[in-house]
């Protein structure tokens, strides 16, 4: 994997960091759709109710995710990471165990709500305070690169354990690779607070600073805002009910896997093929990855088949993978080079919020009309939002220039 411009004495910090994301990605977020599946064939309890219990988990992740991002910051980075996959070691293996329905919805809150501590954002942030802006920058696009395999490892790797051991089996094996894997990896990148290379003290010009209310009162703000969480909502949404739906209407459970597992790559892919057009700029790749959204999931509604399979998780994964640097530039070039922090956090809250109801409320939609075609569309019609809502963030962007 790429170091990305990475000092060669920083790439095993990135590289360990990147494998421990990939690990904690599987566990935590790519093998719960197959699990949950084969929960709801095994147990008989209901779809919406599984999928109640993340949804609960996700609210908990959002309100965890400042007190998370600001401990990292104060340098507790390795403690939050390394004890956050113990705990996610300790629940999947209770919930191996679990014989009532209470002590499976407290196992999924609990490891939904650790993402939190786990997925992404803390991860960044331990990069950023080792690294100065350029290396970070080029860090956190090798770790999502890295990140990007989770579901070309975990999907089939899921499925072939499920097959062959049963969920419970499956959960047991789960808990000991992320403690095997992920746990001595964050132990071993993250240095401890007092190691800190790029620390900024507080500095009382801070509080001289100009108001942030002039951009947030910008129309872009609240556009983008939108855009981003039908994004969110659709990433979410999509992402947890796209085995189900795939099964329900083919037959092929292999060739679903199998075309579940190319979204990795066409991440991966995607994100390198945007380095060959560094004049693109972000505004017309959030268009273009935006429209992409909708014309992957028109492909749902064709005739099953392999070649459909495949198109459509090519086009999901390569969309999806640009959106996630498209979300991260769009405020410096459509709103202000300053404020990035604080401007993200409040768009944050209500992205956390799309994300975390979009499958319960999919799930419950599909269960009361009993209409697979019916969650397609509901589906669709999130993918149809974002790039109909970025575009007029950037028409708004350009009157008021």
């Amino acid at each position: 994997m790429p170091g990305m411009n990475v000092q060669p004495a920083k790439y095993g910090f990135v590289a360990a960091l990147g494998l421990a994301q990939l690990v904690s990605w599987g566990v935590l977020y790519y093998s719960f759709p197959l699990i949950a599946e084969a929960m709801i064939n095994d147990t008989g309890i209901s779809r919406s109710s599984i999928y109640g219990a993340a949804t609960a988990g996700l609210l908990l992740a959002a309100a965890m995710a400042y007190p998370v991002g600001t401990l990292v910051d104060r340098g507790h980075g390795r403690k939050i990471m390394v004890g956050a996959t113990f705990a996610a070691s300790l629940t999947t293996l209770l919930w191996s165990y679990a014989a009532t329905a209470p002590a499976f919805y407290a196992a999924i809150i609990t490891l939904a709500g650790l993402q939190a501590t786990l997925l992404y954002e803390p991860a960044f942030a331990v990069v950023v305070r080792q690294l100065n802006i350029q290396q970070a920058r080029s860090a956190i696009t090798a770790i999502t690169l890295w990140a990007g395999f989770s579901s070309t490892l975990f999907v089939p790797l899921v499925q072939s354990m499920l097959d062959a051991l049963g969920w419970r089996g499956t959960l047991l094996s789960l808990a000991a690779i992320n403690l095997a894997i992920a746990a001595p990896l964050y132990y071993w990148a993250i240095p401890p607070a007092t190691t800190a290379r790029n620390v900024t003290p507080p500095k009382t010009v801070a509080a001289n600073q100009p108001s942030l209310s002039p951009i947030l009162r910008q129309p872009t703000f609240y556009l983008l805002s939108a855009s981003f969480c039908a994004y969110m909502a659709l990433f979410s949404g999509f992402t947890y009910h796209l085995y189900p739906l795939l099964v329900a209407r083919s037959d092929d459970t292999q060739s679903v896997v199998l075309a579940i597992a190319l979204i990795g790559p066409a991440q991966v892919g995607a994100r390198v093929l945007i380095l060959l057009f560094k004049k693109i700029t972000i505004r017309q790749l959030g268009l273009l990855t935006g429209i992409t959204f909708p014309v992957a999931i028109v492909l749902l509604k064709a005739p099953p088949s392999t070649l459909t399979l495949v198109a459509l998780c090519l086009l999901y994964g390569g969309a999806n993978g640009i959106f996630t640097i498209v979300r991260a530039m769009a405020v410096p070039e459509l709103l202000s080079r300053h404020y990035y922090g604080r401007i993200n956090g409040i768009m944050l809250i209500p992205m956390s919020l799309a994300r975390a109801v979009a499958p319960w409320a999919i799930a419950g939609y599909w269960t009361h009309t009993g209409s697979v075609q019916g969650a397609i569309n509901l589906i669709l019609g999130l993918a149809l939002l974002v790039p109909v809502l970025f575009g007029l963030a950037i028409n708004t962007r350009r009157r008021n220039c």
